[in-house]
């Protein structure tokens, strides 16, 4: 039986939790045919094989439509699958009269934005056929009744059965504790901190470091200084093993101002961390009792989470083991895969 050929677009594939979730779906699909092109330069960290992405020749918007209907006529693709807005409304208009099913997969935050970029978006995703969003929380705040969920998978490296056992956990250590994400506003690190002041107040010791880089880095490190932190907090920037940092934690904190399906706290999940995240977006999704969830910006709630797990050893070891459970058996690459294929399959049936 031959295989279905879908054409990916995107606008690049560097950094990011749209293209990670394309990158494993074009590194590990064996039932279908992906086939990537990028507007932009073709430079990826993400793909097993570089020479799964092709790059569009042409700058302009109107060169790149015409390019674009003469990659149509050239792979004739099952299906095509836009990853973001522009993609969506380039195939739209390439495809116009060959009846091609287009997916708009634009969705990647369960929250909705009130910025014209926001409502032009939710515009185009209601008159889209085919929505494929990574949360539910994402097709409900963008008010699409009917769409498909594709949860991402979670890259092996991060499995906690291929690290040695160490001492994560254990009582009389001083614990670890990690964040994953950029340096942005809308990941909320002041709160954070404002929340750490408070558990050394108390007399905790820890160590929390943070993993990402950012324009909000300067005005955090004096956040820092000012919470009179410095000997416990640590910024590290970007790094190419987050894995092994993982695997030396013992709490994983979160605080976003909006997720669809965050690949950092899946990670934590499938490194068997207890997880303390803001709840919002789609976070409340995959999560179960291996999270404790507190509103976002809650100073008080977040400082209650973190000293309760500072405090009980048994619940940190119990909510550790829920998460490797859940992230194994719902949030692997072979799951994703799974619901990948029966996304296409159902599309491509015309239902």
């Amino acid at each position: 039986m031959k295989k279905p050929t879908i054409l990916h677009l995107v606008t690049s594939l560097g950094r990011g939790g749209a293209e990670r979730q394309l990158a494993t779906i074009a590194n590990h699909a064996d039932e279908t045919n992906n086939i990537i092109f990028s507007f932009h330069d073709r430079a990826t960290g993400y793909l097993d094989d570089p020479a799964k992405i092709k790059a569009f020749k042409s700058k302009g918007l109107i060169s790149r439509l015409f390019e674009l209907r003469s990659i149509l006529r050239e792979q004739k693709p099952d299906l095509i699958y836009a990853w973001a807005p522009l993609p969506y409304v380039l195939a739209s208009l390439a495809a116009f009269g060959r009846g091609s099913k287009i997916i708009n997969g634009s969705i990647r935050h369960g929250i909705f934005k009130r910025t014209p970029n926001g409502y032009f978006r939710k515009w185009l995703l209601q008159s889209s056929r085919y929505v494929v969003a990574n949360s539910y929380a994402g097709l409900q705040a963008n008010g699409i009744k009917k769409g498909f969920v594709l949860y991402n998978g979670i890259d092996p490296k991060f499995d906690k059965a291929n690290w040695p056992k160490g001492s994560q956990g254990e009582s009389g250590k001083v614990l670890n504790l990690l964040s994953i994400a950029n340096l942005v506003p809308v990941k909320d690190y002041f709160t954070v901190l404002e929340a750490l002041k408070k558990i050394k107040d108390d007399g905790f010791s820890f160590h929390y470091c943070i993993i990402g880089e950012g324009p909000l880095r300067s005005e955090i490190e004096t956040r820092i200084r000012e919470l009179e932190l410095s000997k416990m907090v640590q910024l590290l920037g970007r790094v190419n093993d987050p894995e092994t940092h993982l695997a030396r934690a013992d709490i994983f904190i979160h605080s976003s101002k909006g997720e669809g399906c965050s690949n950092a706290i899946l990670e934590a999940m499938y490194m068997a961390l207890p997880v303390i995240a803001s709840d919002t977006g789609g976070t409340s999704e995959i999560v179960v009792s291996n999270a404790i969830l507190f509103e976002y910006k809650n100073i008080r709630q977040l400082y209650e989470a973190i000293k309760k797990l500072l405090q009980d050893e048994n619940l940190r070891k119990d909510m550790a083991a829920e998460s490797y459970r859940i992230a194994s058996s719902r949030f692997s690459v072979k799951s994703m895969l799974a619901n990948y294929n029966s996304i296409i399959t159902e599309i491509l049936a015309g239902k």
